[in-house]
């Protein structure tokens, strides 16, 4: 005879089990537990109760399962990256792909719900330092290059906590340069990403491509307050850009 398992064990051990074998019957996993039907049928009840969708088969004896959906609830992002996911998706919302837009619109609303009041405050500004522009032209869509991702990392953690950055950048001439930069906004012009900074070493607002990042050097302490509006108008308006935040 089997070990009574005691029960937080069995609770944890019944979940993983309609988890990975959807149809497992209540008889069977008395037996397997060593307890009677009547243990594991308020086991389920409690389970229920914490929020597991457990689904059964109709008719006596029906076999049990826990939603396919419910893996995507168990998923734990930082607060960075459940922010970066909704810019992601606001960005796909606002370039209109002409496929799975009214998804991706759901999908974003929900995730958004699901977060804390204070950190759903925390969205609205970011949404707006980010702009989409026209269509990058034909030469640049020729040249753009992938991003590295050792860069793409420090710059979206300095973009999203408003902290400055160093970073060694290369001009269209192919020249290096050292920069000390505040990411004020990021600019879209599909494929092209830009940064829309303020270059320290020039003592002005500057426009940088992504793809010409080599290295880039978060300075912790180092915070500004991020003017996304007055950068872009400044870079970017005289040039005739028609700008939409997402």
């Amino acid at each position: 005879m089997p070990t009574p398992v005691p029960r937080h064990e069995r609770l944890d051990l019944l979940t993983r089990v309609l988890r990975d074998r959807p149809g497992i019957t209540i008889a069977h996993l008395a037996r397997e537990l060593a307890v009677s039907v009547r243990s594991v049928s308020r086991d389920i009840d409690v389970l229920r109760e914490r929020g597991l969708p457990i689904e059964a088969d109709r008719g006596r004896g029906g076999g049990l399962r826990l939603h396919p959906s419910w893996g995507l609830s168990r998923v734990l992002l930082s607060t960075e990256e459940a922010l970066c996911t909704l810019l992601s998706l606001a960005i796909s919302e606002k370039l209109s792909f002409p496929m799975f837009s009214s998804d991706v619109a759901r999908a974003r609303r929900k995730i958004v719900d699901a977060f804390p009041t204070a950190e759903r405050k925390r969205i609205a500004p970011l949404r707006e330092r980010v702009f989409i522009g026209r269509p990058a032209s034909t030469r640049i869509q020729f040249t753009y290059a992938a991003p590295e991702q050792k860069v793409m990392r420090p710059l979206q953690v300095a973009f999203v906590r408003e902290t400055i950055v160093s970073a060694e950048y290369v001009k269209e001439s192919g020249e290096a340069s050292r920069r000390r930069l505040e990411p004020h906004a990021l600019l879209i012009n599909w494929p092209a990403w830009y940064l829309l900074g303020f270059d320290h070493l020039r003592g002005e607002p500057r426009t940088f491509r992504f793809d010409r990042f080599r290295a880039v050097e978060i300075e912790e302490g180092a915070t500004f307050r991020a003017r996304p509006r007055e950068v872009a108008d400044k870079l970017l308006r005289q040039a005739g850009f028609a700008l939409d935040a997402v």
